[in-house]
């Protein structure tokens, strides 16, 4: 126990065990180069970190185990009782089959946690800080675990300041530094997780306050720094260039309801520019500081870019870039300068006048030079969009460039194939964006609905959504076939469903087509009366005035809301609507296992004729329109004139993979229950591996099936990793029985 009575907190030093993504990752090159600029720039407090984690990109590099273990001895020379240092020492040890330096480094541990003076409490908290800066350091913005790996980085930080408040070897100096890479950490965290429920309208006006003031105390305090210290100017500078972001933040997001603190506009110098707001005082500030730190011009220059001052937001990251042109370490300036030029373009288009290409042209130079400095999904997915915008006319949206549109989808499929880019929602829609004007609108609305599938759940952000009935109903505009009047009517559902409210899409896209009008009377044909209202009542505001009388008289003749309870339809009503379909067209003539014409269809899909809505209006345009996967299903493909037996047969025989949809009711059916024997009768005759079971209702699983691991999504609407999941085991080639 410590001082005061207090639990004495010991860590667990080293940084080979922490969760680091760099262990995953090919190349480290990248993160290596960075952190050495890095080291050169940030040194102080957290130099140790910093060559500890330098250590650990060594290692992970081509024969990089040497110069990992120089480092880290070297270090050790400088700091002999760094406990991080040791650990990593001793892994690498192991690694170089040097036993007697291993356990050397064991006992020296040891020996150093369970040390419970004021310099051990001050060493365990400096240990807690370098795994904290570690951990931030080198999580990524677009990784699917960044929020985690944050949130355990301010875990760590706030562990160490709390050991260092009473150790007395700590200087004050070296607290407000973890401060300040503290509230980064918030900053970082508060991006992600606040731009999500803000899209969602789950933050409110005082949410966001509170986030905001958490990380603007933690600067302020960090601005305490005495200047005259070896390290104050660059800390000083990168403090009052973050607060002067994050006063640009809080008056972009709650406006008159955010109130700058007093002890900062004292600070800061009043210009010009303080009218619009006294961030530019506070990087004014920080560039009198330290004028050659490029980092504090790319924040002046992202905060001009807010403002919408392109050309003084084109100064500032052109100096970030002067000082700092290697795009390894400064590609967030590249970006930003994209960026610029990007909205600059998109803005004089809004002011009705056809803007420069070149703009674009110069956005796309900057948006490959940030590519090469990290090749992430979002700066792959930012390229691609620029590609986009240059492929067309700003107005018309005619095709002028088809190589640049054809670029455009090579990014856009790039990004969708790293970590987590197939689950975004944004580089979904800007790839179904991309297929509508290329006039690929099959596969746009598949993409689309890859977007509404990964959209939060009850946000009023419906974009998604429209694309998806836009390019069904231009489907249906151009082959007249009643199966997308039912698609159409299925995604209403589904958007129902998930958004706040989808009237906006309605009247953004939807009702300038008369289709809607055969969408709402396929609604009412089968009972869906209260979504049919919903729709119906779009028509209000409809331009064409036959299109208003024929809704006011189609909502005449809805029953009141009493006839079918405010949850909508009877079960009755629910009947027919599972029993009666439009037959789904055939979009592929050859099946991918296809050849030596062994199989006609690459899967059979076994359900319930009471989830073939979903079957006909989710699953099939999935695999067939999007994946170019060819399916059999009993409404269209079975044989008219042959038994149902020998129909189920033939279909599972040359079939490569069979689908069982379970669900309670294809638990209860006769016919299910016949072609699940089937299925696993002719896996059981040679191949195994043929049955893939998705349980899209939750049930008991049919006895038969239980040893086979099934696809999941009874408990949200599939998604984008479901859809991947699921090419992945039809692609799979089964197993023979030799195998």
């Amino acid at each position: 126990m410590a001082e005061g009575g207090d639990i004495f907190q010991v860590p667990k030093p080293g940084f080979f065990h922490l969760d680091l993504f760099v262990k995953d990752t090919k190349d480290v090159s990248p993160w290596y180069d960075e952190l050495k600029t890095r080291l050169a720039q940030e040194t102080g407090p957290m130099e140790s970190a910093m060559t500890n984690l330098l250590s650990v990109f060594a290692f992970y590099k081509l024969r990089g185990q040497g110069e990992a273990r120089k480092l880290l001895e070297g270090l050790a020379k400088r700091d002999e009782n760094n406990l991080n240092a040791i650990a990593n020492k001793q892994f690498i040890y192991g690694q170089l089959m040097r036993a007697k330096d291993e356990m050397a480094c064991r006992d020296r541990l040891q020996e150093l946690l369970a040390d419970q003076s004021h310099a051990a409490r001050a060493r365990n908290a400096r240990c807690f800080a370098e795994q904290g800066y570690a951990l931030a350091f080198e999580v990524r913005d677009d990784s699917k675990d960044m929020v985690s790996k944050m949130k355990s980085a301010i875990s760590l930080f706030e562990r160490s300041l709390t050991l260092a408040g009473n150790a007395d070897t700590m200087t004050i100096e070296e607290r407000l530094v973890w401060k300040f890479y503290l509230s980064k950490c918030y900053w970082r965290l508060e991006q992600v997780v606040g731009g999500v429920q803000r899209k969602a309208a789950a933050l409110t006006p005082a949410d966001m306050l509170r986030d905001f003031t958490v990380i603007r105390d933690l600067l302020l305090e960090v601005t305490k720094l005495d200047p005259s210290w070896e390290h104050g100017r660059f800390y000083l500078a990168r403090t009052w260039a973050l607060l002067g972001a994050l006063e640009s933040k809080c008056r972009e997001k709650l406006g008159n309801a955010y109130k700058t603190p007093k002890y900062l506009l004292k600070e800061i110098h009043h210009t010009k520019e303080s009218k619009i707001g006294p961030q530019f005082g506070c990087f004014k500030r920080a560039v009198e500081i330290n004028p050659s730190d490029s980092e504090v011009f790319r924040r002046f220059g992202q905060m001009y870019l807010r403002e919408k001052m392109y050309r003084k937001a084109r100064q500032m990251l052109n100096k970030s870039i002067e000082i700092m042109p290697t795009v390894a370490s400064n590609w967030v300036a590249y970006y930003i300068r994209s960026l610029v030029n990007t909205k600059q373009y998109d803005e004089l288009t809004k002011q009705g006048s056809v803007p420069s290409k070149q703009l674009l042209n110069t956005a796309k130079a900057d948006a490959i030079a940030c590519c090469e400095g990290a090749a992430t999904q979002f700066n792959i997915y930012h390229l691609g969009k620029v590609c986009h915008r240059l492929a067309i006319h700003p107005f018309t949206r005619y095709v002028e460039n088809w190589e640049e549109l054809e670029d455009a989808l090579d990014h856009f499929a790039l990004a969708l194939q790293l970590e987590d880019g197939f689950t975004n929602p944004e580089i979904q829609a800007a790839r179904g964006w991309c297929l509508e004007d290329a006039g690929e609108h099959e596969k746009a609305a598949e993409s689309y609905k890859r977007a509404v599938e990964n959209d939060a759940d009850n946000t009023s952000y419906v974009w998604n959504l429209g694309g998806v009935l836009r390019n069904l109903l231009s489907l249906h505009g151009k082959y007249h076939m009643e199966h997308y009047i039912a698609e159409i009517a299925f995604w209403i559902k589904e958007g129902y469903k998930k958004y706040k409210d989808i009237k906006p899409a309605f009247r953004q896209y939807v009702f300038k087509e008369g289709q809607m009008t055969q969408v709402c009377q396929y609604l009412m044909e089968f009972g869906d009366f209260q979504l049919a209202r919903v729709c119906l009542k779009g028509f209000q505001r409809h331009k064409n005035r036959k299109c208003r009388t024929e809704a006011k008289l189609m909502l005449s003749k809805l029953p009141n809301k009493a006839a079918f309870g405010i949850d909508g339809p009877s079960s009755a009503q629910c009947e027919q609507e599972t029993t009666v379909h439009s037959k789904v067209p055939m979009t592929i003539d050859t099946p991918r296992h296809g050849q030596g014409q062994e199989f006609q269809y690459d899967f059979f899909v076994s359900h319930s004729s009471k989830d073939a809505n979903w079957v006909n209006y989710a699953l099939l345009p999935a695999l067939e329109g999007d994946l170019r996967f060819k399916g059999c299903v009993a409404d269209r493909d079975f044989l008219p004139g042959k038994s149902v037996f020998d129909n189920i047969i033939d279909s599972i025989e040359n079939s490569y993979k069979t689908l069982l949809i379970l669900t309670p009711d294809f638990v209860n059916s006769v016919w299910c229950k016949y072609e699940t024997e089937q299925a696993l009768m002719e896996s059981l005759m040679g191949k195994t591996g043929r049955v893939i079971p998705i349980m899209l209702k939750e049930c008991v699983v049919p006895s038969s099936v239980r040893t086979i691991t099934y696809l999941d999504v009874s408990r949200d609407a599939i998604g984008s990793y479901d859809w991947l999941k699921l090419k992945k085991a039809l692609e799979q080639t089964p197993s023979t029985e030799t195998d």
